[in-house]
């Protein structure tokens, strides 16, 4: 089988699901841009949710960017490190290929006949072309710009201009809960991951210790909303709040429940 659980803006349309496929074999990727167009959810493998904090919650990281503080990779670094992937749903993908040889077989054959059928040189060039004259016709149609307020288009907030990567997005009503009921266990695993170099990167752009705490110790009593849990937060702390949400849904120390 073959895995790419990607959480970078970088990526966008995703060749390797792909190649893996044109080799017949079954995939799990993350529920992430381009790869929501390319793998069908249980049909050429399995599409693992993903997680992505609210618009305005990384004008900073953009700002960062703009003012050289960080390089275009730490900028990539810091946004992909509060992008969320269901570590429960990849599980399950996981333990249901391992445990049917049948199932791999079939999905890996069905992924084999989705590349040839669509993804052939032959059939991407038409496809080309009727995407630039849609284009055109877009274009032409649009007699003035679009008036009202507009973000600085070369250092836009990346949950913004990359909002519809994800398969979720935080939102006020938003329930978290711990994933370890017990907070000292929650903590205590929170930490060996801090020790982590990959994780210890993000530090300068991630709640601090004390704020983290505090939110998981809110949550011990069950379930709360992401509006809920910011209401002691100052407005000007509230997008490092969001995304340490974003940041221990990652990790797995917190759930989040999507909104029906």
């Amino acid at each position: 089988m073959f895995c790419s659980l990607s959480d970078n803006i970088q990526e966008t349309f995703g060749l390797v699901p792909l190649e893996a496929m044109a080799a017949g074999l079954p995939v799990v990727v993350s529920d992430w841009d381009g790869y929501r167009d390319t793998v069908r959810d249980g049909v050429d493998g399995f599409r693992v949710p993903t997680w992505l904090p609210p618009a305005g919650a990384g004008r900073d990281l953009a700002f960062r960017h703009a003012a050289e503080i960080d390089t275009y990779d730490m900028y990539c670094g810091h946004t992909c490190s509060v992008v969320g992937v269901d570590i429960d749903a990849a599980t399950q993908a996981f333990e249901r290929l391992f445990a049917s040889p049948e199932l791999r077989q079939q999905m890996g054959a069905a992924g084999r006949a989705r590349v040839q059928a669509l993804y052939d040189w032959a059939q991407i060039i038409p496809q080309y072309e009727a995407l630039w004259a849609k284009q055109d016709q877009l274009r032409r149609a649009q007699a003035a710009p679009p008036v009202g307020p507009r973000p600085w288009a070369a250092r836009m907030d990346p949950f913004d201009s990359f909002a519809h990567y994800a398969t979720h997005q935080l939102q006020d009503q938003t329930q978290l809960s711990l994933v370890d009921t017990d907070l000292a266990k929650a903590w205590q695993r929170l930490q060996s991951f801090k020790g982590l170099r990959m994780v210890q990167f993000a530090n300068e752009t991630l709640p601090s210790d004390d704020s983290v705490q505090a939110l998981l110790a809110r949550l011990t009593d069950g379930p709360r909303t992401v509006v809920d849990l910011l209401r002691e937060t100052p407005p000007a702390r509230q997008q490092v709040g969001l995304r340490g949400m974003v940041w221990l849904i990652k990790l797995g120390i917190v759930r989040a429940t999507p909104l029906e």
